[in-house]
Formats: C-alpha cells, sequence, structure tokens
C-alpha cells in the first residue's frame, strides 16, 4: 500500500510539474515505409491485433480491394477481407473481451447515394490474427462513410455509430440539397436506430468523447453544419441524444462549409477543440472556451486539401499538439498545393501562437493517426493518402528552431 501511495504521488507531482512549465517547442521526425505501394490510401489506424504489447497499423483504400493488417515491426501485411469494393473506413475495438480487436468497416462507397450501396461490416479474427478473419454483413445504407465505436450508454460495452457522407438528394457540386443521418446500432443484434436525421449536407466524422463526467461516452459530430456535441441519454433501445451545435466553423457557400473533422485536446487541464475547416479545406482551426462560448481562430490556411486531424503530445510537455494532414497534389491546375503533413505545436495557451513544422512535403496524406510505435515514450505519426503510401514518422525529440515549409 506504501508503495501505490508512492508511486502515485510521484505520478501526480509529476503532472503538477509539466502543468504551467514551458512549451517544448518542435521535434524531429524520421519517415520510414509500412507499405510503400499502397495506392489511394483513404484511412489508417492502429491496434494490438497480435497481443504482443506492440502497435500495429491497419489502413484502407478506396483502390485496393482487401482491407489487411501490418505487423509491427516487421509490417508483415496480412489480409482480413479480400475482394471487397471501395472500402472507406474502419472502426477497432476489442468488443468480446478476448484481446484481439474486432473491427467494423464500410465499403460500396460513392459519393452519390444511388451509386452507393453503403454495405457495414464486422469483422472477427478467427483465433489466428494472422489469418483471415469472418466477416458478417451488419446493415446497408447508402454512403455510409464513417464509422465509430462509443460506450452511449455507460455499460462498459461498447455501441456502433455510423455516419453516411450524404442524403439521398444531395449531388456534387455543392451535396447541400438533402440532410444526412447518423444511426447506432448494439452488438447484440445489429439492429438500426436513429440517432439523427437533420443535418444538412454532409457529415463528414463522428468522434468520440467523454465530454462529461461518468462511464457514458458522447460524440462530436463535424459537418456542413460545424460541430456539434451529441449527449445520449437513456439505456438500450430508449437511448436518446441531446444536441448542442458548438460552433458553425467556416461559413461560406456550400461545399466550402462547416467543418471536416474534429478533436478534443487539452493544455494545462483545459479543453480545447482542433478543427479542419471547411469540408476538404484548407484551415486548421483552434477553439478555446471563454465562459460556455467557444471561440474560433484559424492558426493556419495554407492546407490545399484537409481532411482530418489528429491531437497529441508529441513533446512530451504536457500540451496537446496538433496534426493535419494535406492530401492535395502538386499539378497543373494546383501548382501551390501543400501535400503531406502538417504539425502544430502548443503555446503555453492555446490562444498564444502555434509553432508550426511541415513534416512531410512529397507524399499527399489523407488521414494521420499517433501512437508510440517504437516503444520509445514518444508520440510516433502514422499516415496514408493518395501519395501511394502507408508510411510512419518516428518521433526522434527537440528539434532545431526552423521556419521551413511555411
Amino acid at each position: 500500500m506504501k508503495a501505490k501511495l508512492l508511486l502515485a504521488a510521484v505520478v501526480c507531482a509529476a503532472a503538477a510539474s509539466l502543468r504551467g512549465a514551458a512549451p517544448a517547442g518542435p521535434v524531429e521526425f524520421t519517415p520510414h515505409d509500412i507499405d510503400a505501394s499502397f495506392r489511394g490510401g483513404y484511412s489508417v489506424a492502429v491496434a494490438d491485433f497480435n497481443k504482443d504489447g506492440k502497435p500495429d497499423v491497419i489502413a484502407n483504400s478506396l483502390q485496393v480491394q482487401e482491407l489487411a493488417w501490418y505487423e509491427n515491426p516487421s509490417w508483415e501485411r496480412h489480409v482480413i477481407v479480400g475482394e471487397t469494393q471501395q472500402i472507406v473506413n474502419e472502426a477497432i475495438a476489442d468488443i468480446d473481451g478476448d484481446g484481439i480487436p474486432e473491427i467494423a468497416f464500410q465499403s460500396s462507397f460513392a459519393m452519390q447515394a444511388a451509386n452507393s450501396a453503403g454495405l457495414n461490416w464486422f469483422a472477427k479474427a478467427s483465433g489466428d490474427p494472422r489469418q483471415p478473419w469472418k466477416v458478417q454483413k451488419i446493415d446497408e445504407f447508402p454512403t455510409s462513410h464513417h464509422v465509430a465505436w462509443a460506450d452511449l450508454d455507460g455499460d462498459g460495452r461498447k455501441e456502433l455509430l455510423n455516419a453516411p457522407l450524404i442524403g439521398e438528394k444531395s449531388v456534387a457540386p455543392t451535396y447541400d440539397q438533402d440532410k444526412a443521418s447518423v444511426f447506432w446500432y448494439s452488438p447484440k443484434d445489429w439492429k438500426r436506430h436513429t440517432v439523427t436525421t437533420d443535418i444538412p449536407g454532409i457529415i463528414h466524422r463522428v468522434r468520440p468523447v467523454a465530454w462529461d463526467p461518468g462511464k457514458r461516452e458522447q460524440f462530436l459530430v463535424a459537418s456542413f453544419e460545424g460541430i456539434a456535441l451529441y449527449r445520449p441519454s437513456g439505456s438500450g433501445d430508449t437511448l436518446k441524444f441531446e444536441k448542442q451545435l458548438l460552433s458553425p466553423g467556416h461559413v461560406e457557400k456550400a461545399p466550402r462549409l462547416g467543418a471536416s473533422d474534429v478533436r478534443v485536446g487539452r493544455s494545462d487541464g483545459k479543453r480545447f477543440l482542433a478543427s479542419v475547416e471547411p469540408w476538404h479545406g484548407n484551415e486548421v482551426v483552434v477553439y478555446t472556451d471563454k465562459n460556455g462560448k467557444w471561440e474560433r481562430r484559424v492558426i493556419f490556411d495554407k492546407v490545399s486539401s484537409g481532411h482530418e486531424i489528429a491531437v497529441a503530445d508529441l513533446n512530451g510537455d504536457g500540451r496537446d499538439d496538433i496534426v493535419a494532414n494535406d492530401n492535395g497534389r502538386v499539378t497543373e491546375q494546383r501548382p501551390d498545393a501543400t501535400p503531406g503533413v502538417h504539425a502544430f505545436f502548443a503555446p503555453a495557451d492555446p490562444t498564444g501562437d502555434w509553432q508550426y513544422r511541415r513534416i512531410e512535403t512529397k507524399a499527399a496524406m489523407n488521414g494521420c493517426v499517433t501512437a508510440d510505435i517504437n516503444g520509445d515514450r514518444r508520440i510516433d505519426i502514422v499516415c496514408t493518402g493518395a501519395g501511394g503510401v502507408i508510411r510512419w514518422f518516428e518521433n526522434k525529440g527537440a528539434a532545431a528552431p526552423s521556419t521551413a515549409g511555411r
């Protein structure tokens, strides 16, 4: 007991010493390829699939008809499911408690409801995760596009969220002719339940968050509407959802509207929001809470094709930093595109000046996540995208002062 109390005291003292400490500034990254020939990468995630304590990597592509995971550190590729078209997103969680995560994923995606079957699947390892998995179809809804696990009723078991991209009548180029929906499912029966049917235009991301105290999770939605918080109440099939619009995001005519993604970060114990706006937009945005209102500030506006955002303490100073991917490609029509990965290192207060570094300058990246890939207690970055590669960026520690990439 004394040892536990001493350990707790040390942890608390360490946290207190970081809180209020000076910002550590940028760090250096070294790139390593996991798969150098991955056409049209769309999203990426990390999880320990073989129970060896190391984070493995999973990625999907609309152009590759397989979903596979890559074993850390050899990066040997293991196919989960094959002969599956237009795989667009996946969500990972250990639903049955056996130590091997299950995967919800979506396929047959297209940007028009008439051309998109929107298949939703549940994949479970058949004992050995290195062998093909058992796959069960759980739903079919046009343009099913983003999926996430969240404990909506606080019972310790996660439910599944499904956010189709658009409503049936929405079409290019504005995609604002109809309203979009969010659904939820329980793994016990996979019955479709409705969260909402009234989000205008495009829904791009749903992000589970621990917003309120307690075991129940809430979630944020990034859409044409902006950034909204959904609070579930009740249990079982009677779950209800209260919506709070936190910000309209970028305000312009569709499709340059709202938010593409949102994440919750913390700085000196205070919550902030990081967003990329508008949909597939150019702005990296930080929101800070001022007397219950979220003040919006653009910290960078030179992303050529923003898609997702990530937050993590990259430099170990106790403050979350921001990672924004850029899926833009340099062409004759877009000579000023800035493909790659942009990082922003937190100031002492999130309302201050964020220090910028461009981590990747050549490969277009559609999505990035963060994790300690090599076990050195530094947070690394893993990305994929139109650059045709799955790449991890090894965090090497403090960087020399630079303004390169601005």
